[in-house]
């Protein structure tokens, strides 16, 4: 595509996408991959990273891969797409089976310029198969910093795009963020085989963002939220860290006259999706919210970010303030420091760090289904649960594995069908077939029946039916396809098989992935302290942010606190009076009541410091006052008092 002209760029981007002029770096971005390099764009949120590859999908001659990590950013880059009259899909696991055909038929015909999907569906090797004789001319990644196991939101199965980018000859890449420090940047380029020369970036400084820290109380944070919420109008987002703080704030704000929603994921899809909309057309003015709020928002004129606790880490942070003043208008960023909020950042990193005991337990389970020649089904719902272990934990033990060459995905399955008839059995089986209608209904004399449905457990059917657990879902699909019954399909499994090529000691795999994780538990912990000496800074809280993303900056921005004349913040020490013999006496109450996702100290230390666990969530259990009884307390000195 090196022949492509500046004109033919110009009068797509004028034709297609309704602009006169491109903005920043991304020009000098398109031209790079038109003329067949792989790039890294550096740009900060709502710099227009996403023209850097729609634009171009539509001068090459194959298509366009987008790997997103979040359904609703596919769908609505998808739904913005098709309303200019490009032609765009997604597939994800909101899509019936049909219409994920559909997709892939187009695909195939070469009547798709661009498809996003998640990395997790890249993954798969029977998506895989879709793409043979398919011309890949760009991959693009976006927030391509989680490929980085230093990246501050990092997803296992990013790491295996570099490799699986390779197996897929895709022609070039565009791997896209706003958020990499200089050595998850140069990890990034090492992965995708990125000259630093095809490196840009789309600057960091926004001169209309006010940059402030206050160090206050507990109490004083609610005050001081109101009172600049009252001295500041506009549409506002509050960061915090947990869901039962954003339900209280938004009830708080709601109490003093503000239109204020909550947003988690811990709400029903529909609910989220209610209170993102009220937001984006002005019916609420505040969303209050935990991190998974914002990704792919497009609202221009938001005026405040206010985080009313700390950010686990500087990149989160940037990412998440660089959603305020897009329209170039003054709005403000204002950050709580309140020293006890460092103990639920720990916390956090303790409940992400498995111990090295559950890591055995799980990887010589593990290692032992791994047999030679054979493949073995999981299902990391219900494992994360009997190791009590957190599921993306998992996956990212799962995800070190198959890059080490020790096992590799092959594919997945549903392991139970619900089933509901829409018309009668005999009515369906009709027109089968004599030895056709004899399995269907031998197949459904085995189902069992509950609330008006048909439950299908597919591995006790095959042991009762003679029929194969692919014999019996390839007879409900096809009554599903035909319209006979309506078909929900549950209790997904992941498949695997060891690697023919990799033979390897059970206890060097063990003694590596416990050291692996240990050293992104340090890590994580040096990050959180990257915080407080933001938090702490002496100079332009601008500059302190571009300084850590190794970014030329401005000496001086002129409108943060510092610059205004505002003095660095001192921590206000907190020193906690012993445990309250009631607390203590709730402790052991709860103990002697003997739950088995409690039984071992580590386990009531987490609960007792307000750590979620699978175990102790299947067990319903979170909801008792109990949880986070000592959440301001150290987790360690938690686990040492439960241990003496």
């Amino acid at each position: 595509m090196s022949h492509t002209t500046s004109d033919a760029i110009h009068t797509v981007l004028r034709e297609r996408f309704g602009m006169e002029n491109f903005r920043g770096q991304q020009e000098p971005v398109i031209r790079t991959l038109l003329l067949g390099k792989s790039t890294l764009a550096l740009f900060p949120t709502g710099a227009g990273k996403s023209l850097c590859y729609q634009l171009p999908a539509l001068l090459f001659d194959g298509v366009t891969l987008v790997v997103s990590p979040l359904i609703a950013l596919m769908k609505d880059q998808v739904e913005s797409l098709q309303r200019r009259g490009i032609e765009a899909a997604r597939i994800d696991s909101t899509l019936a089976d049909d219409e994920v055909a559909d997709v892939i038929n187009r695909l195939q015909q070469s009547r798709l310029p661009l498809l996003f999907l998640s990395p997790e569906r890249l993954a798969s090797r029977s998506f895989r198969k879709h793409l043979r004789g398919v011309k890949i001319s760009l991959l693009a990644i976006d927030e391509a910093h989680c490929i980085s196991e230093w990246g501050h939101n990092f997803r296992p199965d990013y790491l295996k795009i570099a490799r699986l980018s390779k197996r897929l000859k895709v022609e070039r890449i565009l791997a896209l963020t706003a958020t990499a420090t200089t050595a998850v940047a140069q990890e990034i380029r090492k992965g995708f085989r990125i000259t630093k020369a095809c490196q840009f970036h789309g600057g960091f400084h926004r001169p209309n963002l006010q940059l402030s820290v206050e160090s206050c109380t507990a109490t004083e944070k609610d005050l001081r939220l109101i009172e600049h919420l009252h001295a500041h109008d506009g549409p506002a987002i509050v960061y915090a860290t947990s869901r039962q703080d954003t339900e209280r704030l938004a009830a708080l704000l709601q109490k003093h006259g503000f239109a204020a929603r909550a947003y988690h994921a811990g709400l029903t899809a529909e609910m989220r999706s209610m209170a993102q909309e009220s937001f984006l057309n002005n019916r609420s003015r505040i969303i209050v919210a935990t991190i998974a709020f914002g990704m792919g928002i497009d609202k221009a004129d938001i005026r405040s970010i206010i985080h009313y606790h700390l950010p686990k880490c500087i990149e989160g942070y940037s990412q998440e303030i660089g959603r305020a003043g897009r329209d170039g208008k003054t709005s403000h960023c204002l950050l709580f420091a309140h020293r006890p909020d460092t103990k639920t950042l720990e916390n956090f990193i303790h409940a992400a760090t498995p111990s090295p005991q559950s890591l055995r337990t799980l990887l010589d389970r593990l290692l032992r289904l791994a047999e030679p020649g054979k493949s073995f089904a999981i299902s990391p719902y219900e494992l994360s649960i009997s190791q009590d272990m957190r599921e993306e934990t998992l996956r990212t033990v799962l995800a070190y594995l198959e890059l080490d060459h020790i096992i590799e995905r092959s594919g997945h399955f549903h392991a139970y069908f619900r089933v509901r008839l829409l018309r009668p059995l005999e009515r369906v089986v009709a027109g089968y077939p004599a030895r056709e209608k004899n399995r269907i209904r031998t197949l459904f004399a085995a189902a069992e029946s509950a609330y008006g449905s048909l439950h299908f457990r597919l591995y006790e059917i095959s042991e009762q039916t003679g029929l194969s657990r692919e014999q019996a879902t390839e007879i409900i699909t096809s009554l599903a396809d035909a319209g006979d019954i309506r078909l929900e399909q549950r209790g997904l499994r992941e498949v695997y098989e060891r690697s023919k090529t990799t033979a390897f000691i059970v206890a060097e795999v063990i003694d590596q992935m416990i050291a692996r994780f240990e050293s992104r538990a340090s890590f994580e912990f040096e990050r959180m302290r990257t915080v407080m000496r933001y938090v702490e800074s002496r100079t332009c809280r601008a500059r302190t942010l571009a300084k850590h993303f190794g970014v030329a900056a401005p000496s001086a921005c002129g409108v943060c606190d510092i610059c205004l004349g505002g003095k660095p913040i001192r921590w206000r020490e907190v020193t906690l009076p012993a445990i309250p013999a009631l607390e203590w006496q709730q402790m052991l109450d709860l103990r002697a009541e003997n739950h088995a996702s409690l039984g071992t100290p580590r386990q009531l230390a987490r609960f007792l410091c307000g750590i979620s666990s699978p175990a102790a969530y299947q067990a319903k259990l979170q909801s008792r006052d109990e949880f986070g009884l000592w959440q301001s307390r150290d987790f360690l000195d938690v686990l040492a008092m439960l241990e003496a």
